[in-house]
């Protein structure tokens, strides 16, 4: 072994010899002592008296070897090294452990507070599941690991008072922390990350897809024996900038796939803004939403319309937004949007249809839903306000929940044709 750089181990090859390597938390450490270089330089002095060589320190952990069958213990004074491991451990690992816990905790928290209090937001958001899921495993890692160390640490000062040794640290908690660690720094990029780009761009995919082109253009400057320094600012310019560079790209690709295919994203569903300033009116194909106008009432023939479709899937429900609008200037024409949500489970599409209710006779108390009779379907509402019917509709069956809002006087036929095309009977 040669160097250590996080989070790399660096290895020159020698004549075969037989070594023992042994590691040594050190007390008056550059951290803890203003003198701390000057008296380390002692200590390393101290041990290459006692045959044990210098190989290079990586935190607050200094590193020796020996080629000696029976060398001398490294560490006499078991109490001392063990007040050394502590402060050792205390401030870059527990410290990160704690504050990783505790944000993943919040986290996780403010996701179960949304699922009960706003369900229509995230229940069908995959990123935000996955994400939470992946902060979960970690927070029991961490809780695990502090929990772990603290126990070696009392039954270690339990072995020093009674004149004994250090408690050696088991094998299982050894590859316990090789598996999880990884994870940990995994999900920790995922938290930083998550704060500046959309949870529509940072999927797993594009994660995963990230996170290996940095450890590949790390293991590049490795090959390059660029400076650890040098190493570290570029890769946080790549951390820092390539996800707003990708941001960008990705938009100017999508405004360029929608110009071509006639087809618009989501939020701006009939102008895109041209790279030269000037703005350009999309129109979409009609087929891309399950139900149109044209399915349920005339259209005229000159009716010219911009159609949009917005989806997001969890394990928990998958969701639809769709709407059918005519662009400024166009000749007028039936219009309308609609939601379908599929939910995974019973409690959550009972919890779900509270939740759609709620959000919409919220904003004032004279909007309420009232039930009516809807053939094939499990329930029917439709919204009023202070007695006088709105057009707009809330049905269900099995666990597909479906709001729909014509701009027309939609009939009781109308309203059938649209439950058996968005309820089919495979349901």
């Amino acid at each position: 072994m040669k160097d250590v750089t996080n989070p790399l181990w660096t290895y020159e090859e020698i004549a075969p010899e037989k070594r023992t390597y042994r590691t040594a938390f050190y007390p008056a450490n550059q951290v803890y002592a203003l003198n701390a270089a000057d008296k380390q330089e002692e200590y390393i002095a101290y041990c290459e008296q006692a045959g044990w060589h210098y190989v290079t320190s990586w935190d607050n952990m200094l590193i020796f070897y020996t080629t000696a069958e029976n060398p001398i213990p490294l560490e006499t004074d078991e109490a001392l090294r063990l007040e050394a491991t502590h402060k050792a451990m205390k401030r870059p690992w527990l410290s990160v452990h704690i504050v990783l816990g505790v944000l993943f905790l919040l986290n996780i928290i403010f996701y179960i507070a949304d699922l009960v209090k706003q369900p229509l937001t995230v229940i069908a958001d995959g990123n935000a599941l996955f994400r939470n899921a992946l902060f979960a495993v970690v927070l029991v890692y961490a809780c695990v690991a502090v929990c772990s160390y603290l126990q070696w640490r009392k039954e270690s000062l339990s072995a020093v008072e009674n004149g004994g040794f250090c408690m050696p640290v088991s094998p299982n908690t050894r590859r316990f922390q090789k598996i999880f660690f990884p994870i940990e720094i995994f999900a920790g990029l995922w938290f930083c990350l998550d704060r500046f780009l959309p949870d529509d761009m940072l999927t797993p995919k594009v994660f995963l897809a990230f996170v290996a082109f940095v450890f590949l253009l790390w293991l590049l400057f490795q090959k390059l024996h660029l400076p650890v320094k040098a190493c570290g600012a570029i890769l946080f310019f790549v951390v820092a900038m390539v996800p707003m560079f990708y941001s960008m790209v990705s938009l100017s690709l999508e405004v360029e796939k929608a110009r071509e295919n006639h087809t618009s994203p989501w939020g701006d569903p009939y102008v895109v803004t041209l790279p030269n300033g000037e703005r350009e009116t999309i129109l979409l194909q009609k087929d891309e939403i399950p139900l149109t106008t044209a399915d349920l009432t005339e259209v005229p023939e000159d009716a010219v319309y911009t159609t949009a479709r917005k989806e997001q899937s969890s394990l928990l429900a998958t969701k639809q937004e769709c709407l059918q609008e005519i662009p400024d200037g166009a000749p007028q024409a039936p219009q309308m949007t609609y939601e379908i949500m599929d939910v995974s489970l019973d409690a959550l599409k009972s919890h779900c249809l509270a939740a759609y209710m709620e959000r919409d006779t919220r904003p004032t108390p004279d909007l309420t839903y009232e039930s009516f009779a809807l053939s094939g379907t499990d329930g029917a509402w439709q919204l009023y306000t202070n007695g006088t019917p709105l057009p707009q509709y809330l049905f269900y069956k099995n666990n597909r929940i479906v709001v729909l809002r014509p701009d027309w006087g939609i009939s009781q036929s109308e309203l059938e044709q649209a439950a058996s095309i968005l309820l089919p009977e495979s349901l």
